[in-house]
């Protein structure tokens, strides 16, 4: 059976029955309304542009206002403004790569990594200003130049990630992973976890799974909120991790689990959704739900995660959709258990609308 959306339109399992492993996420286009807002900003008029956006912004939880208010939050940053209300909007959608991106500016605002009104000409404030808001080559040059130039480690720290995930979100994997590994070495463990994420993406385009799941379940150490004083970018990480999990049986750091502790994969398959899923003070991408709710078969939150995806785009509810059939799939070997035909019927209503 086949996902109706370009990406997920591969079989969800081999001939052996093993699963095949999710794609590695998209990126997302910015939608047209939010290119047109942001023309009067790019010329010169940022009151025009913050009244376009600030509608499609409280337009309803979907992709298109995720967008709006990331670059709401921009334009607020290059105006000295305050930024986090915009910010956390886009933490509490679906996006995979706008959701980690706001956790870390949010719990490390430019103004407490400068520690003074930043200059409008600051290269790093101006690189977050455009990769918020979509000027992709303006943020390359600038946060590049924040790498080289910034005359604090903290400030080069943040400057390294950002360029990295701006140069893996334009396909750019090879030239990311320098900037990426420098941000490995950081002294902030947000920015270390937050590398770690956008790393494990990294070796997941590549192939190398392994490497993979060892990068994020670091990551995922590193993010805990005991070492970086906020639990914003957990649920992202472990998300991906999860998901890296329900697509593999053959990962190293699943066999060693299973050697140490007796359990089957799919009990730390759910441990990382579930603990992905615990810290949720305002980032709750409902992969995670997905990916908890599916095992003991509660299928009211299952379908309820679902619609939210659906809600946001079609292309997160195509994901959600593969991974729940992935999931229920491997979880379903009891054909006695009456319990999970609520489960069974969900996951045959999911393949017949492929």
């Amino acid at each position: 059976m086949h996902d109706p959306h370009p990406g997920y339109d591969s079989p969800a399992f081999e001939p052996d029955g093993f699963p095949v492993p999710l794609p590695a996420d998209p990126v997302p286009p910015v939608p047209e309304e939010v290119e047109s807002a942001l023309e009067p900003f790019r010329a010169g008029d940022a009151a025009a542009s913050l009244a376009a956006l600030r509608p499609l912004a409280a337009s309803g939880r979907t992709s298109l206002a995720g967008h709006a208010a990331a670059a709401l939050a921009g334009v607020a940053i290059s105006l000295d403004e305050p930024f986090r209300a915009p910010l956390r909007q886009v933490m509490e959608g679906e996006d995979p790569w706008l959701g980690p991106l706001a956790a870390v500016l949010e719990s490390r605002g430019p103004s407490d990594v400068l520690g003074r009104r930043p200059s409008a000409v600051d290269p790093l404030l101006t690189g977050i200003t455009a990769r918020l808001t979509g000027a992709r080559e303006a943020a390359r040059e600038h946060l590049a130049q924040a790498v080289a130039d910034a005359d604090r480690a903290v400030r080069r720290d943040l400057a390294a990630v950002l360029l990295g995930d701006l140069l893996l979100a334009d396909g750019e994997p090879d030239a990311a992973e320098r900037p990426l590994r420098r941000a490995l070495r950081a002294k902030d463990p947000l920015y270390v976890a937050y590398a770690g994420h956008l790393l494990g993406h990294l070796l997941i385009v590549r192939g190398e799974l392994d490497e993979a799941a060892d990068t994020l379940l670091k990551a995922c150490i590193t993010a805990h909120p005991r070492e970086t004083e906020t639990d914003a970018l957990m649920p992202w990480v472990h998300l991906r991790l999860g998901e890296l999990l329900a697509g593999t049986f053959r990962l190293r750091v699943v066999e060693e689990w299973m050697e140490n502790n007796g359990m089957n994969e799919l009990y730390w398959t759910r441990d990382v959704f579930e603990t992905g899923l615990h810290f949720h003070d305002i980032s709750r991408p409902s992969l995670n739900e997905i990916g908890l709710h599916v095992f003991p078969g509660d299928v009211a939150e299952v379908r309820a995660a679902l619609d939210r995806l659906k809600q946001w785009s079609d292309e997160r509810h195509a994901r959600g959709r593969r991974l729940c059939l992935m999931l229920g799939t491997r979880t379903d070997t009891r054909p006695w258990d009456e319990g999970y035909g609520p489960l069974r019927e969900l996951l045959a209503e999911l393949n017949a609308s492929a």
